[in-house]
């Protein structure tokens, strides 16, 4: 019987190997292009659904066209009542997300009541993703009382179609549609930018370019080296399934797919960092990374914030890079306090950021496009449902 299985598991190696051989030679050339072009539609991970935020949250929708020929489209909100609940439950052995509203469902403009407005935040979203994807931060604030705008940032959601710039390029657009919002009267001050993993890096390229600095910037799980972070995804099972990553991509092929985007966007991916943008800002800035972020490395975070007094680091116990962009329920009072306190600090203080409680990570399963990439079929085996959220089972 042992000699039988040694039989066919040769002959099984034996007759993949000339698949093997081709995917060495595809599967560098395609991680290239998911750096090249992150957000085409194939590529799309997640797509919230546009009914649901309108007639169910009450998201508006709107667009803006930039100088550059770009259209940039944004969902936003007033400060509002909602009656929307958020709520997670923790078991022994799980636990769950859901999101609930008590009431009818009615057109938005028949919501509940505005509230006074703090302040305005911008939400960009991170790699590949839908705007929506940060309605449950943008509930949040809305229902703390900020005004909120959610953005498609270029070759996202139904954005413009543009070969991404990893932050600088972004933050020179939202200088032009914050100033377009400001003449519409969609933003109140004071201003501050949230966001996530690819857009947590827009929002500190931005923190020094927008006419009028922001208050305060949050940053969760942002790039500290373009590179890095690229070098790192594969390993993270964000472009292909992590056992073929860790059986064809070598360092030498990331580089080497990373020289390709390189000529291919006219940038220069190694050198790309943030901090240049954190030495000239002028907003308080929180950086939240996830402590089993096997993306975004701690130790080039914790460089890129050495010395500058208006950054604070944190790192959040449990969290991993696919679940703290959802872990509302263990920041989203914490993140509204801090604003708060922003505000009404001098603009040279910055009030230190107090973090009470680690929740259990959370994964929002949303509804998929219908050209689904492997990984958002994995996301459509593991989680049911259109708004199901389950817990990620993380080895200790």
């Amino acid at each position: 019987m042992h000699l039988l299985r040694l039989i066919l598991r040769t002959s099984v190696l034996l007759a993949a190997w000339p698949l093997l051989a081709g995917c060495a030679a595809i599967v560098p050339r395609y991680v290239a292009q998911q750096i090249e072009h992150p957000a085409r539609p194939e590529h799309t991970v997640v797509h919230f659904e546009h009914k649901f935020a309108r007639h169910y949250i009450g998201f508006r929708r709107s667009q803006v066209r930039l100088a550059n020929g770009l259209s940039l489209v944004y969902w936003y909100s007033a400060p509002r009542a909602f009656d929307i609940h958020q709520h997670d439950q923790h078991g022994r052995h799980g636990a769950s997300w859901s999101l609930k509203r008590t009431g009818m469902s009615l057109a938005p403009y028949l919501l509940p009541a505005r509230l006074s407005g703090r302040g305005t935040v911008l939400l960009l979203p991170g790699w590949s993703m839908n705007a929506l994807l940060m309605s449950p931060w943008a509930i949040t604030f809305a229902q703390s009382g900020y005004h909120v705008v959610m953005v498609d940032l270029p070759d996202q959601g139904g954005s413009s179609l543009a070969p991404p710039g990893f932050g600088p390029a972004e933050a020179n657009d939202l200088r032009e549609l914050v100033a377009q919002l400001e003449l519409a009267g969609a933003i109140r001050y004071p201003l501050y930018l949230f966001g996530v993993s690819y857009g947590a890096d827009v929002a500190l390229f931005a923190a020094h370019r927008l006419a009028q600095a922001p208050r305060g910037v949050i940053a969760l799980e942002p790039f500290a080296s373009v590179a890095s972070a690229i070098r790192r995804a594969p390993d993270s099972g964000l472009f292909i399934p992590l056992w073929l990553a860790h059986l064809l991509l070598t360092r030498g092929e990331m580089d080497a797919a990373i020289d390709r985007a390189d000529r291919a966007l006219g940038l220069d991916l190694y050198t790309l960092s943030p901090r240049p943008a954190l030495l000239r800002a002028q907003a308080c800035v929180l950086i939240v990374r996830g402590s089993r972020d096997r993306l975004i490395g701690a130790r080039g975070l914790t460089r890129m914030a050495r010395g500058l007094p208006r950054v604070q680091l944190l790192t959040a116990r449990t969290y991993d890079h696919l679940s703290l962009p959802f872990a509302v329920q263990g920041f989203g009072a914490e993140f509204t306090h801090w604003m708060g306190a922003v505000a009404q600090q001098p603009a040279e203080h910055c009030p230190a950021f107090s973090h009470h409680r680690d929740y259990p990570p959370f994964l929002l399963r949303a509804n998929t496009i219908t050209r689904a990439t492997w990984l958002s079929r994995y996301f459509d085996r593991r989680f049911s449902g259109a708004l199901a959220v389950s817990q990620v089972n993380a080895k200790d």
